[in-house]
């Protein structure tokens, strides 16, 4: 059955669409049908996405069987009404946890996300949306429809994008405001400055009302050891990991190591 979507929305950039087991953060191990889209804001050191950078027409791959890399090609921008009959086709096949709508950078096409989001929502899907948190005027569009958010926490050591932190702090407010069930994930690369850390946790632990290192009620912080790619040759090392978790949880309570699961057991 075809899904309905409003009237008069835009077609959008896509880079795939896809069923896979999340390998980040707070939902880790969950199955979900993933959609892609096309172009970034910011372009991080370690990004292992390149080929969803650009915000331009392009080939999109897309799944035919949840989970058997099965690909058809398609041209991208695709039709609002053509992107949520793919994502709830591969959902109808597998029983799936929800919708990660990730990039590039979502919110860059918040807007066109709407018809999208409007169809899912009305057909009972939950979304989550995997964003570098600099847009808060983007979420601001599109969080009526969203359930969960996971946004980057980003410290210049490592990606190597001068980030402007109250803007991660307004986005993270508007999320956490509306209600979402929100985290944050923060990278960890081999020289990771850890006054950019603290920096970062004291974000999260301000949003959160409470720096109490018992447990607090806000949003979990999540550290991801760095994988090697493109520009980042080196991991933290074990050592390092173990120092810098010790370094937030002196801050905050919530925090929680999680490498990219995903690429340990050869997943997309």
């Amino acid at each position: 059955m075809s899904v309905r979507v409003a009237p008069g929305r835009q077609d959008l950039l896509v880079s795939e669409v896809f069923s896979a087991i999340q390998g980040e953060a707070a939902l880790v191990g969950y199955r979900q049908v993933f959609l892609r889209t096309t172009g970034c804001n910011i372009r991080c050191s370690y990004c292992d996405q390149p080929e969803a950078l650009e915000k331009r027409p392009g080939p999109c791959r897309i799944e035919r069987t949840a989970g058997r890399r099965d690909w058809e090609v398609r041209p991208s921008p695709l039709p609002v009404a053509d992107v949520a009959d793919v994502v709830r086709r591969l959902w109808d096949t597998v029983p799936h946890h929800s919708v990660a709508v990730t990039g590039g950078e979502p919110l860059l096409q918040a807007g066109r996300l709407v018809g999208v989001l409007e169809a899912l929502a009305g057909r009972g899907l939950p979304v989550m949306l995997e964003t570098n948190g600099t847009l808060p005027g983007g979420l601001a569009v599109v969080a009526p429809w969203l359930t969960y958010v996971s946004m980057d926490l980003k410290l210049p050591s490592v990606d190597g994008e001068g980030v402007d932190p109250d803007v991660q702090r307004r986005f993270l407010e508007a999320s956490v405001g509306a209600g979402l069930v929100t985290w944050a994930k923060i990278v960890l690369g081999p020289d990771t400055d850890e006054d950019e850390l603290v920096a970062a946790v004291d974000l999260v632990a301000g949003v959160a009302g409470s720096a109490d290192p018992g447990g607090p009620d806000g949003p979990e912080v999540y550290l991801q050891p760095v994988t090697p790619f493109g520009r980042v040759l080196r991991a933290p090392t074990p050592d390092q990991v173990l120092h810098l978790h010790e370094v937030a949880l002196r801050r905050y309570g919530a925090v929680r190591v999680v490498p990219q699961t995903h690429k340990a057991i050869g997943q997309l």
